[in-house]
């Protein structure tokens, strides 16, 4: 064996060493959430890993490049100590950061239920989170993913010292053995080549071709996290579509809602968004309920049992509730190229009937960008950590408990002139799923760490209900309650692709306005049009929602590529709008066999709409045209 082909078959042997350590992560992955793929069969996991190492291959020969390119130069200095030291370090830093990458996912997957994408950074770095603060929390609440972190590293380091490459004969520069070198040479660069394309096909390889390889509830398994942050950080903008004819389209959804016809109620709004009140908590989920108000507020309210939220994140939640406007994008929408379109909200088309309008979220100003969200949204006032004043009541992670800032905010909206619409948010239901000191074992610990912290926020939410009570404005308001999406859960229904979004979706009117439950299809982005269709609002505005009160459509929701719509009775995943996976929940509540082309109609339907809403919705956000 030649000195050159010694190089090739070290440089070989400890990339195969890095795929190993990927497909053990694959599989950590999987024992650590399996909770959520409980219909995975053994044959097709087999399968999963198998295909996955396509996926695999992107990250790893990616984040190696380098590496690659400098230790398969045919030149005698490769072999000197310094060159090899230098070389060596970065090849551990920039594996042990990948697989880092991957470990977060462990813990952090529950919460998405999907791989991490590219947006953290602008969480973690954009000053949208306090992250000083949380990651002690999390290397303290999982520390067995940091033990078994570091055990990965060190057998990295360990298998890198066992692979040496010693310099026994010099290479020979003839015109034949130079020929081969260069030949070599270019194999490797291009072997690496393609593997970072992911294969000969036309397109490199992209999130969209999970669903190739993967039922599209088991494409995180599938995916590694880098290969997720890679690709999700190249998806900067959205195409242009021409699927079908506008006005084709347009039978399907017409955004523009046209003025009703009505006389308008001047009521005040109040929208009550929920960090993580999955509807399996509550009294509507039939399981053990951890909402004693909710529920007792749910009995004299109109409910929306069949609701859904557009998003596995506060960042996708709160535009969808707010302005109707969904993340159908690997982006969010708050941390997209077009987060500066103009829009319209319910803040500044309710200013033009002589609103007051405010946004009361407790956290520390700027998390997630929600008082940016709030000017574009047209509020005319943000109140968070900063304005509440007092940080004897700042929870020490995420900001001011529930339970005394929504007492302040139902004093401050006191001070507001009728009419207004004011919408807060809760934070305490986060993890690390705290509750203050003087509230330990008051409330159910439930099965999950989430539960007591719903406990403690449903509390939270009663106490300013008795304080709204006893207000002037109390009786003249329509108060609105979702959550901003889902919680975690292990319950085989819940932690499906469909179970996963389903939500309460609650109005309140003292009045008695409205009470009983509706079973209609309904999601975030429909309760926009379902405030002003209640309302009565007299002029167009656009709104990618229907009304809550329009009592047949369908719900469309996006993650890992694939679109997900629920009509009538059927779930569909969708992938390059052809329905890629077809079930009767009514039938087949745990989503684990597919009736696909057993309802023509429906489907061929169903991927008109798709097609429709996509396309109405990529072309309006690129032209930035989302207003009447």
């Amino acid at each position: 064996m030649g000195p050159y082909t010694r190089q090739i078959n070290v440089l070989c042997k400890r990339l195969a060493w890095v795929f190993v350590l990927y497909s053990v992560c694959r599989i950590l992955f999987y024992l650590l959430n399996r909770s959520y793929f409980q219909n995975l069969g053994f044959g097709e996991f087999l399968s999963i890993c198998f295909y996955g190492l396509r996926f695999d291959a992107f990250s790893i020969l990616a984040i190696n490049s380098a590496y690659i390119l400098f230790l398969s130069l045919p030149f005698r200095f490769v072999y000197s100590n310094i060159y090899q030291g230098i070389w060596k370090w970065w090849f551990i830093i920039t594996n042990a950061i990948g697989l880092l990458l991957n470990f977060v996912d462990f813990a952090y997957f529950p919460y998405t239920q999907k791989r991490t994408t590219y947006d953290v950074f602008n969480m973690a770095f954009g000053g949208q989170s306090e992250m000083d603060k949380l990651v002690p929390l999390f290397l303290r609440d999982f520390w067995y993913v940091v033990i078994i972190y570091i055990i990965c590293v060190w057998g990295l380091v360990n298998r890198y010292n066992r692979i040496q490459l010693y310099y026994e004969e010099p290479f020979n520069y003839k015109i034949k053995n130079t020929l081969k070198y260069l030949v070599t040479f270019l194999i490797v660069a291009g072997l690496t080549t393609l593997g970072i394309r992911g294969g000969m096909q036309r397109v490199p390889i992209g999130i969209v071709d999970g669903a190739k390889f993967a039922s599209p509830q088991f494409i995180p398994i599938l995916f590694n996290t880098p290969f997720s942050i890679i690709k999700s950080a190249e998806l900067k903008t959205i195409e242009e579509l021409s699927l079908m004819p506008e006005t084709e389209a347009i039978k399907y959804i017409n955004p523009v809602h046209p003025a009703d016809t009505g006389t308008f109620k001047q009521k005040n709004i109040c929208v009550i968004i929920l960090e993580s009140f999955s509807k399996e908590y509550t009294g509507i989920g039939n399981r053990r309920s951890y909402t004693p108000f909710l529920d007792s507020l749910m009995k004299q309210s109109m409910v929306f049992t069949n609701a859904y939220s557009n998003g596995k994140k506060s960042i996708e939640g709160i535009p969808s509730i707010l302005a109707s406007m969904p993340s159908l994008m690997e982006d969010p929408y708050l941390n997209s190229y077009y987060s500066n379109n103009a829009i319209q909200a319910l803040p500044n088309l309710l200013k033009q009937k002589g609103y007051y309008s405010a946004f009361f979220h407790g956290g520390t100003n700027g998390t997630m960008n929600f008082d940016a969200f709030a000017k574009i949204a047209g509020f005319d006032a943000y109140y968070g950590r900063s304005e509440y004043g007092n940080d004897a009541d700042y929870d020490g992670q995420w900001g001011i408990w529930d339970e005394p800032f929504l007492q302040y905010t139902a004093k401050k909206i006191g001070e507001f002139k009728e009419p207004f619409m004011v919408s807060f948010f809760t934070l305490s239901s986060h993890h690390p799923y705290q509750v203050p000191k003087q509230y330990a074992g008051r409330f159910p610990k439930g099965t999950l760490e989430v539960h007591e912290s719903i406990g403690y926020a449903d509390f939270a939410l009663r106490r300013f209900f008795e304080a709204a009570q006893k207000t002037s404005w109390f009786k003249n308001t329509l108060f609105v309650i979702s959550p901003d999406h889902t919680g975690i859960s292990e319950d085989p229904y819940y932690a499906n692709p469909k179970g996963q979004y389903s939500i309460p979706i609650v109005l309140y009117d003292p009045s008695d306005a409205l009470k009983g439950t509706a079973g209609q299809c309904v999601q975030q982005i429909d309760i926009m049009p379902g405030i002003l269709d209640y309302l009565n609002y007299d002029r167009p505005y656009f709104s990618f929602g229907k009304s809550l009160f329009d009592t047949k459509h369908p719900c469309i929701y996006y993650n890992n590529g694939n679109f997900y719509v629920v009509h009538d009775s059927l779930f569909y995943s969708i992938n390059s709008f052809k329905a890629d996976y077809v079930v009767n929940y009514y039938r087949d509540s745990l989503i684990q066999n597919t009736i696909k082309g057993k309802n023509p109609v429906e489907d061929f339907y169903t991927e008109q709409y798709t097609k429709a809403f996509v396309q109405t919705y990529n072309n309006a956000i690129i032209r930035n045209k989302t207003l009447p």
